[in-house]
């Protein structure tokens, strides 16, 4: 865990920013150089609204999220409940700790605010439909909301786990075959994962294990009645993760995936055609659109539909919705894109060296926003259906849906979303899921 504490003299308590980090549930970690929390803390410190910045280490991959019957047997038998969501319940221990003792370093722990991108909003929206949820009172889901990462059943882990045996040759019927895992170091584990998986970069998946929810976390959701504040939003190439795992797709092997799970030829055909996916497209070209198709079905969609579903803070003013389209600058192969996380860099403020005035200065904005969400103040004014947009150019504007649709087709979300009676868009996420992490090869080179 790391801490980053402003000064608090007179026995002040202080709001406190939880941060959870991203990696797919699979990779990542706190002490990454870019969630460094002093800048972002010593921007609030200026700003006259103080925040205490609280990130921390959670079990990814294997070691977080495999699960089976031997492991739940062998829980059980310890007197534990529940399999497989053990990087959940890391995080439920990191609250708790803030919870009982934030006060002693000057935090408030009434007033906990958890932010997460990717993985790290997964896991709060994950958390928020815990049956015994962490406490905190405001939410901020950066690119990633539950249905992103979708929860396993038990079955679905067997297969997993089975395949992590084959491996590793371990006979998974036998009563040491956890054991036998366990002498693995923990290295060579995750370094397996990505040909257990089938793909470049795959995902850590939670487990549907009938202890750790309350309620489905693979539908939208409704904010519990607790929470007071919720922050939702994405950046404008949100898809552009997916690129390695779908350089090997033509338009045949797209459409027989996503027709595998819509399994209606004519709502495949339309999805596909509302995107311009077509078959006479050059290779470049097919993988941008289905890039943008997969972004929209796994990030923004999702954000879409979570802000129509919460009528409660919309009615309070409690709801906040936003885009990030900056581009990059910096000298990779992301440059020119408002890549997924591109944003972290605006929030945490640690490569302001390689920042012009203007970004530097939209920065210090867009970290602003965060500082005063987490004080329990409005990020910014905005009405019923608009959305703050930090533009290109490091334009910022509160944009209405109408005004802003052609940059993000809200109106081909709504069709969508619609399609099936409200069914369709969910085996389409399905088959996008399948598409972009290569479910269809799990356990075959194991």
């Amino acid at each position: 865990m790391n801490i980053v504490l402003p000064h608090a003299p007179n026995g002040q308590k202080f709001p406190v920013m939880v941060y959870v980090h991203g990696g797919s549930l699979l990779y990542g970690g706190a002490n990454l150089p870019i969630f460094d929390g002093v800048n972002l803390v010593s921007q609030s410190i200026d700003m006259g609204m103080p925040v205490i910045c609280v990130n921390f280490n959670y079990r990814v991959g294997l070691g977080g999220f495999l699960a089976s019957e031997a492991i739940r047997s062998e829980l059980q038998h310890d007197g534990f409940e529940g399999c497989g969501n053990f990087g959940f319940t890391d995080q439920q221990v990191a609250f708790e700790w803030v919870q009982r003792y934030i006060p002693a370093l000057g935090g408030d722990p009434d007033r906990v605010t958890a932010v997460g991108e990717s993985a790290g909003g997964i896991s709060i929206s994950n958390q928020l439909v815990a049956a015994k949820p962490p406490r905190f009172r405001r939410a901020v889901c950066m690119s990633g909301l539950s249905v992103a990462i979708p929860p396993w059943t038990m079955d679905q882990h067997e297969e997993l786990f089975e395949a992590v045996c084959r491996c590793f040759h371990i006979d998974s019927s036998r009563a040491d075959a956890l054991d036998g895992l366990r002498r693995i170091p923990q290295q060579e584990l995750a370094n397996a994962t990505p040909a257990i998986q089938g793909v470049l970069s795959g995902t850590g998946n939670p487990c549907l294990d009938g202890w750790f929810y309350s309620s489905n976390p693979c539908v939208i959701q409704k904010a519990p009645s607790w929470l007071e504040g919720l922050m939702l939003g994405d950046t404008y190439h949100e898809g552009i993760i997916f690129h390695l795992n779908l350089l090997h797709d033509d338009f045949i092997s797209i459409r027989e995936t996503l027709q595998a799970h819509i399994r209606n030829e004519a709502e495949t055909a339309e999805i596909l055609h509302a995107y311009d996916i077509h078959p006479d497209l050059p290779h470049n070209e097919l993988l941008e659109r289905v890039e943008h198709m997969c972004g929209d079905a796994i990030f923004k969609i999702p954000n879409y539909a979570t802000a129509l579903a919460n009528t409660r803070l919309r009615d309070r003013k409690a709801l906040y919705l936003y885009h990030f389209d900056q581009r990059s600058r910096i000298e990779n192969s992301l440059k020119g894109t408002a890549y997924h996380a591109h944003e972290l860099l605006y929030l945490f403020k640690n490569l302001g060296n390689l920042m012009n005035e203007e970004e530097n200065a939209m920065a210090h904005d867009f970290a602003a926003a965060w500082i005063r969400f987490t004080n329990g103040d409005a990020p910014w004014q905005a009405a019923d259906a608009q959305w703050k947009v930090w533009g290109q150019d490091c334009a910022q504007a509160i944009c209405d849906e109408a005004a802003d649709e052609d940059v993000r087709g809200y109106k081909r979300m709504q069709r969508i979303l619609a399609m099936g009676g409200g069914e369709t868009w969910k085996r389409w996420l399905a088959g996008v899921d399948a598409l972009v992490n290569k479910r269809m090869n799990l356990g075959k080179a194991a």
